[in-house]
């Protein structure tokens, strides 16, 4: 099971998006508390420093308005991940290790990429995947 903060990383891990010059760059903690302190649809505020310790696990027990004002953040943009209490909460472990995995940055480097490939690219990619897969599995690699 993960913990809240590898899910809250993996959700700023996915929200990244593409600077001027073209590399994958998350929002800075200091960019989303601001944000969310920012945000007149609710009254919630939380520091840079809370936030960065919501995400090295220095903090593990968020009030319901800040899990839920973290929520309000991340819902609108593209995310592979599912946003939601419950997902941030561990009450959604549907896909127990996709947090696990983002947290390597090679993973996080693939999905993006691979998020940006169309439909037939991505579909190619699946393929050469599940034949590097078959080929591990017949020579007894882990």
């Amino acid at each position: 099971m993960s913990t809240l903060a590898e899910r809250l990383n993996a959700w700023f891990a996915d929200a990244a998006t593409r600077d001027p010059v073209g590399r994958m760059r998350e929002p800075s903690t200091a960019e989303v508390a601001q944000a969310i302190s920012e945000n007149p649809e609710h009254d919630v505020t939380i520091s840079r420093s809370y936030l960065a310790a919501l995400r090295s696990g220095a903090q593990t027990n968020p009030t319901v308005s800040v899990l839920s004002a973290l929520v309000h953040y991340f819902k609108p943009r593209a995310a592979s991940l599912p946003i939601s209490m419950a997902a941030l909460t561990g009450e959604e472990e549907d896909d127990a290790g996709w947090a696990q995995a983002l947290a390597d940055r090679q993973v996080r480097s693939i999905a993006m990429r691979a998020g940006e490939l169309t439909p037939e690219a991505r579909s190619q990619l699946l393929t050469i995947m599940d034949a590097l897969d078959a080929s591990r599995r017949e020579t007894g690699q882990p």
